[in-house]
């Protein structure tokens, strides 16, 4: 796997410093909360500095930790700079002594990400994602009561994502299938040892036999399909 495509539920610069160390590319949008630019104001790169309107320079003063748990990188101007300023009320505030500006930590990784997801290939890495993988996940939400799990635990999750899987696809290869709806399909007769066989496996799991029927009604009648058991 060199790929990695996902929502902005899954933005953070933690997140995107592991891609980069992994040597994976990611195409992840920003959530909202970012700013990638502060308005009045220019990065300089090179620097690590920002550059007001005046032409006066933000350095960078230290690391802090937000409210959040983010870390974040705080650039502060110099008092004596801000007090002589003409735009010092409505950029700094009446109570502040400097301007402050704070960005994350890991702004060279959303720049990046950013950069990327603006060329064609991100774009088309977006479109396939809301393609193939959203309306997955809103059918087994929506229509396959998935919204919370009744086990508990990975292995128990994972048996429930298995069966709802298998109903997904089960349902898609009937809906894509030559047969129209309304048209009848007669199975064969099975061989006499397997059909003992299976009939001693729906006597011995019934509670089985009727959950598979019962999946059956749901996916298969609704598109005009009839089986006949070859049993009988």
């Amino acid at each position: 796997m060199t790929t990695v495509v996902a929502d902005a539920g899954y933005s953070s610069g933690e997140n995107y410093k592991q891609l980069e160390a992994r040597g994976l590319t990611g195409y992840i949008p920003a959530h909202g909360k970012y700013k990638a630019e502060h308005t009045g104001f220019t990065y300089d790169t090179g620097h690590d500095r920002y550059i007001c309107r005046q032409g006066k320079y933000l350095t960078f003063d230290k690391q802090i930790v937000d409210a959040q748990g983010n870390p974040k990188k705080r650039y502060m101007a110099k008092a004596a700079e801000c007090k002589v300023c003409p735009l010092a009320a409505q950029c700094k505030g009446k109570k502040a002594r400097e301007k402050r500006l704070h960005h994350t930590l890991y702004k060279a990784q959303y720049e990046r990400m950013l950069a990327r997801l603006a060329t064609r290939l991100g774009q088309r890495m977006r479109r396939l994602r809301a393609a193939t993988v959203e309306p997955v996940l809103g059918s087994l939400i929506t229509y396959y009561g998935l919204r919370h799990l009744s086990k508990k635990g990975q292995a128990g999750a994972a048996k429930v994502l298995y069966i709802a899987a298998m109903a997904y696809n089960l349902k898609k290869y009937l809906r894509c299938h030559t047969c129209q709806p309304g048209t009848r399909v007669n199975s064969l007769p099975a061989p006499r040892p397997v059909r003992w066989l299976i009939l001693y496996f729906c006597n011995s799991h019934k509670d089985l036999y009727h959950r598979l029927d019962e999946l059956m009604r749901y996916l298969v009648y609704p598109l005009g399909l009839r089986f006949t058991c070859p049993f009988q």
